[in-house]
């Protein structure tokens, strides 16, 4: 076997180099986004980021790029999944397999139009007028601002406020985004 010699090495090097950038969001648009712990992923009706409802465990550790995981106290029937590079106050139920919603209940991760935490309830409205649908929050004095986007029968957001500021929101597929109590 001949000695590997520069030239040998540089196309190897230079393949592995390009998938390694591109594993890492480099080498595309400037908007794309393919980790979570940057914060860029942004909450959508169905989902955050690459990761949707609908998505199988197995699906969705593809689309976080890492071990997807059930919390210890999950049962098959309702639980969350976790993952590595999950940021601060997110959550992800997971009801039989199958990703069903995200819930979001800290400030640093936001909607696709901008929507976080501690937002006024003023502020969710105009944002998403003529979406949104206000119901009494069942437990508190607050309420749920539910947010249906425009041709899409399957998904919403939900925003849970204190009756003045978003205390946490949610997204993903019905019946399950509109549950108000939790699993596991």
């Amino acid at each position: 076997m001949p000695a590997a010699t520069p030239s040998r090495l540089v196309r190897p090097l230079l393949v592995a180099s390009l998938a390694l950038l591109a594993a890492c969001g480099g080498g595309g648009d400037e908007g794309t986004v393919t980790t979570a712990g940057d914060g860029a992923w942004r909450i959508t009706p169905d989902g955050f980021g690459p990761l949707k409802a609908g998505m199988t465990v197995a699906e969705a550790a593809t689309a976080v790029g890492s071990a997807f995981t059930l919390a210890a106290n999950a049962t098959p029937e309702c639980g969350y999944a976790e993952w590595a590079a999950a940021p601060a106050g997110v959550r992800v139920m997971i009801v039989r397999d199958t990703v069903v919603r995200i819930e979001v209940t800290a400030p640093g991760v936001a909607t696709a139009g901008e929507a976080r935490v501690g937002d006024n309830e003023g502020r969710i409205n105009s944002m998403y007028a003529g979406q949104t649908l206000i119901a009494p929050h069942k437990y508190t004095s607050g309420k749920y601002i539910i947010v249906t986007p425009p041709a899409d029968t399957m998904h919403r957001m939900v925003f849970e406020t204190d009756g003045q500021k978003v205390t946490e929101f949610r997204s993903g597929r019905m019946p399950e985004v509109e549950y108000t109590e939790r699993c596991g």
